[in-house]
């Protein structure tokens, strides 16, 4: 199948595709994650895998992007960290789509009501970070949730070092979200669509730590198309 075609022709069932993973997010043009740790030696020689980055924002007001650590994040590996460092403004808090709003470019006459985004297990994972032409917050399409570890994956790195590490699944479950409005970028026609972000993860001992409830979802911090906080810099100068 042209993925390309089905993409221009009919989007809404082509994003359908990617919601259910019957589309690979790279058939969309998604953002890279970086690959997941293959090598130990070099891995920890360049003093990787990164822990979990605990830093929090405030979704009312202000989101910052860029690769730095002013959000929070799982543990990464260096080829995942640095695949975001390349990616400079146009990356940052972690999130997902969770409402598709009907618009001229997603109409279609035989596919009814898809994509079904959102829920539990559904949506499209993603990135917020800053438009390509503009300085809106834009969402990207990452599949960072459904990502394999390798042989080389949290359990690993929990024995090896002593931590209490979540898998990304379970550090997305258990952060802190609030759903805001943002430009969809991946679309031929830009549009805002509901996205759900985390904005802050409790840490070890906490009551809401994994598998605790996730308390951030009574948060609806919805605002229209906020200016994020960039910081001017080249990207080889982002703490990551």
């Amino acid at each position: 199948m042209n993925y390309s075609d089905l993409k221009s022709a009919n989007p809404r069932l082509f994003w359908d595709g990617v919601c259910r993973g019957s589309i690979q997010y790279s058939e969309a043009g998604a953002l890279s994650t970086g690959t997941n740790v293959t090598n130990l030696f070099v891995e920890e020689l360049f003093g990787y895998p990164r822990s979990p980055n605990i830093a929090s924002f405030n979704p009312n007001t202000s989101i910052v992007v860029g690769p730095g650590n002013s959000y929070p994040k799982p543990w990464r590996s260096f080829s995942q960290t640095a695949q975001d460092a390349s990616y400079g403004s146009q990356i940052g808090p972690f999130a997902r789509i969770v409402k598709i709003p009907e618009t001229p470019y997603m109409e279609d006459t035989c596919i009814g009501d898809i994509p079904k985004c959102g829920g539990a297990g559904g949506g499209i994972y993603g990135r917020l970070g800053i438009g390509d032409s503009d300085n809106v917050l834009g969402f990207r399409a990452q599949n960072w949730y459904d990502q394999t570890e390798g042989n080389y994956n949290t359990a690993f790195f929990n024995s090896r070092y002593g931590a209490e590490w979540l898998s990304w699944k379970q550090w997305w479950d258990s952060a802190s979200k609030a759903t805001i409005n943002a430009t969809w970028l991946d679309p031929i026609v830009p549009f805002v669509v509901e996205v759900e972000v985390a904005y802050s993860i409790p840490e070890i001992g906490e009551d809401t730590y994994w598998p605790g409830p996730n308390l951030g979802l009574v948060s609806d911090a919805s605002y229209e198309l906020i200016t994020a906080m960039v910081a001017i810099a080249a990207v080889a100068r982002w703490v990551f």
